[in-house]
């Protein structure tokens, strides 16, 4: 017996989907192109033109689905640890055959985005190890240039932060005390404007 059904939807399946602007995107593609192109996204709902376009790369890769949803699961929050960015599609199908240590290795030994002569492993190694100092010492979290700078020179964190705590406090202005201010509104810089005793101010 003859299925129809399952005759025009493998037809309908096999012709381009309305929305994809590019006309690459089939109908019986649509669903799952957009759910894997909203995962790679991270952040927001893939449209119909995002996910013509995911597509195409997705296909070039030979994956399945499947494997690509796996992959994804694994290989983000390496690539978001060390980088800060999702994995590429080159990166997905580069290392889907790659043993968790290789996946870490890989992300840990590129450059650091902003200080290439640091590797990103090492780079979150130092900012790692220089948080608590930087906390005790200046009530802030490092940043990148302090975390190069201790990388390179290999000093103590401990005593980077505590010189530069040091140097900020040497380099704040002197303010004037309340009471200093109000004896220089009044025109007193001496603060005498009223005696010690508690007397009445001069002129009153």
């Amino acid at each position: 017996m003859t299925d129809w059904d399952a005759i025009a939807k493998g037809w309908w399946d096999e012709q381009p989907h309305p929305d994809d602007p590019s006309g690459k995107l089939k109908i019986g593609e649509y669903a799952t192109a957009v759910k894997l192109a909203t995962m790679a996204k991270f952040g927001g709902h893939a449209n119909a033109h995002e996910a013509g376009l995911f597509w195409d790369e997705f296909k070039a890769t030979g994956m399945h689905p499947e494997e690509f949803e796996q992959t994804l699961d694994k290989l983000a929050p390496l690539s978001f640890t060390f980088h800060g960015r999702p994995p590429t599609m080159k990166e997905i199908a580069q290392l889907k055959d790659k043993q968790p240590h290789e996946q870490n290795k890989y992300f840990q030994d590129l450059p650091d985005k902003h200080y290439p002569s640091v590797t990103a492993g090492n780079m979150v190694k130092s900012l790692e190890s220089a948080k608590p100092h930087a906390q005790e010492h200046l009530n802030r979290d490092p940043v990148k240039l302090e975390a190069a700078y201790l990388h390179h020179s290999g000093a103590s964190p401990s005593d980077y932060y505590a010189n530069l705590a040091a140097q900020s406090k040497q380099a704040e202005p002197t303010i004037p005390s309340e009471d200093g201010l109000h004896a220089q509104e009044r025109g007193d810089p001496g603060g005498r404007g009223e005696n010690a005793a508690g007397g009445q101010p001069p002129n009153k």
